[in-house]
C-alpha cells in the first residue's frame, strides 16, 4: 500500500487493467478474500463465500464500505435492516455501522468491496490467487512452445 495518494493526473501514472477472475478464491471452511488494489485512500477487495457461509459482524470505525455483488446473492445485515443484494446491486455501509454478510443461497457468492479509507479494514492477502498465477505461467509456457513450433514450421 502506498504511503501517499498519487493523483490520477500524475505524469507517471499508467492505467493497468486487472482481471478480477484472477482474484476469485473459495474456501469450503471460511469466507476467502483477496486484495486487488489499494492506496492510502481506497482499497478494492474481492470476497468469496460458499453457500451458507457468513462474514461475522464487524464495524469499520473510520471506513465507508461499498459492497457490490458480482455473482450470487448476498444478505447484508445491520442492527436496523436486512438487505438482499442480487448481481450488480450495491450497498453503501457508512463508517461506524455494525454489519455482517451471509450467503443463504445454494450458489457461490462473489463480492467486490471498496473501502475508503482502508485503514481499519481487515487485511486480506494481496494479489491474484496462486492458482491464477500458475495458470498464467502454464499458458505462457504453452504459448512459448507454440511460437517455437510456428518458427520451425515457417508460419507466423
Amino acid at each position: 500500500m502506498s504511503q501517499h495518494h498519487t493523483p490520477v493526473s500524475a505524469p507517471d501514472y499508467e492505467p493497468v487493467a486487472v482481471d478480477l477472475r484472477d482474484y476469485v478464491q473459495f474456501d469450503l471452511d471460511l469466507p476467502a478474500g483477496r486484495r486487488v488494489v489499494a492506496t492510502d485512500v481506497v482499497a478494492l477487495d474481492l470476497i468469496c463465500l460458499e453457500p451458507q457461509q457468513v462474514l461475522e459482524a464487524r464495524t469499520f470505525t473510520t471506513a465507508d464500505a461499498v459492497y457490490t455483488v458480482l455473482g450470487g446473492r448476498a444478505w447484508v445485515v445491520t442492527d436496523d435492516a436486512e438487505v438482499t443484494l442480487d448481481p450488480l446491486q450495491a450497498l453503501l455501509v457508512p463508517a461506524g455501522v455494525p454489519h455482517g454478510l451471509r450467503n443463504s443461497s445454494a450458489d457461490p457468492l462473489i463480492l467486490q468491496v471498496v473501502t475508503s479509507p482502508p485503514d481499519d479494514v481487515p487485511v486480506v492477502p494481496a494479489g491474484p490467487t496462486p492458482e491464477a498465477v500458475a495458470d498464467r505461467d502454464r499458458a505462457a509456457a504453452r504459448e512459448g512452445v507454440v511460437d517455437r513450433l510456428r518458427r520451425r514450421l515457417g508460419s507466423r
